[in-house]
């Protein structure tokens, strides 16, 4: 199996460490681990405009919401980003690299949702504040400098379920489809084992996907919700860009959603990035491929906004 010399010497870096399995290190030590591993990957922070923080209203209370405005003149578009960890760890800072690229080269607004955590908020909390955040900023983006009229969604990870969810929740809700839909690896069937599940294990298992899920949705792992892949009808929703990884055991469930967003109608474009694994997205610290991925990001989000 080809492994992308960059991605194999962090993985060389990382088996070195020695380090306990997450599910052994417990939820606290690897919220911790993986912010730290995740601001040193990602590639150097942007010089913005401004990079703030508001207070977006949620059904649970005021959500802090980190925003990354670009230099230039606006109205800007604006891209939701939900950022990824299971919908259990990981926080806004955690992406700052790659929110301020996305920001600067695209010429667009990145929000970037705290969204309740799983497990002291399990489902559907994460969705209902990512939810409420993409529905507010279809009112008020303005607020912000944004044009209400071009806002995309996106989202890693468990951010790309948070991302898928938001445009079926939209359909579900009557709001305003999003311009575009970003889905980076996205978690789709929390309830079935794909054979990616089997057999991608480099650097994220099924072990620590089963650890997560069971912490943010239980019982629910079959709720359309939780599983985007299992929403009936998922005709009429924005078009989409799916970023995926070759060594990831998300791949096969990302790449099933996109052929049910097809098959319903719904443009997908689906780039698989060989030899590259779970995460590398936001690896544009070291990981060329990364930043190629996101450069492919940047110009689904020009196309989508013009």
């Amino acid at each position: 199996m080809y492994i992308d010399p960059q991605i194999k010497s962090f993985i060389d870096d990382l088996t070195a460490m020695n380090m306990p399995h997450p599910v052994e290190l417990g939820l606290e030590a690897t919220r911790d681990g993986f912010s730290q591993l995740w601001q040193q990957a990602n590639p150097p922070s942007r010089e913005m405009a401004s990079i703030k923080d508001i207070q977006v209203p949620g059904p649970g209370g005021d959500i802090r919401t980190k925003v990354y405005i670009p230099n230039g003149d606006g109205p800007f578009p604006v891209v939701a980003f939900f950022h990824g960890g299971g919908c259990c760890m990981m926080a806004p800072e955690d992406y700052d690299g790659t929110n301020t690229a996305l920001a600067e080269d695209a010429g667009c607004i990145v929000v970037v949702p705290a969204y309740r955590r799983a497990p002291e908020n399990p489902f559907p909390a994460p969705l209902e504040d990512c939810f409420a955040t993409y529905a507010w900023l279809r009112e008020h983006t303005g607020t912000i400098g944004g044009d209400p009229s071009r806002v995309a969604i996106a989202g890693d990870s468990g951010g790309g379920y948070l991302a898928a969810a938001v445009a079926q929740e939209a359909k579900r809700k009557g709001v305003a489809q999003p311009s575009l839909q970003v889905l980076i690896y996205p978690m789709t069937d929390m309830g079935g084992l794909p054979t990616s599940r089997i057999e991608e294990t480099m650097f994220l298992d099924d072990r620590t996907l089963q650890w997560v899920i069971g912490m943010h949705v239980g019982d629910n792992r079959l709720d359309p919700r939780a599983s985007p892949i299992l929403e009936p009808d998922v005709s009429g929703l924005a078009p989409a860009i799916m970023i995926a990884a070759q060594i990831d055991p998300l791949r096969d469930e990302g790449k099933a959603y996109a052929s049910k967003l097809r098959n319903a109608g719904v443009p997908v474009n689906y780039h698989l990035y060989e030899g590259v694994i779970h995460g590398f997205f936001n690896m544009g610290g070291f990981c060329d491929q990364g930043n190629v991925a996101v450069a492919q990001v940047v110009d689904a989000l020009q196309s989508a906004f013009e």
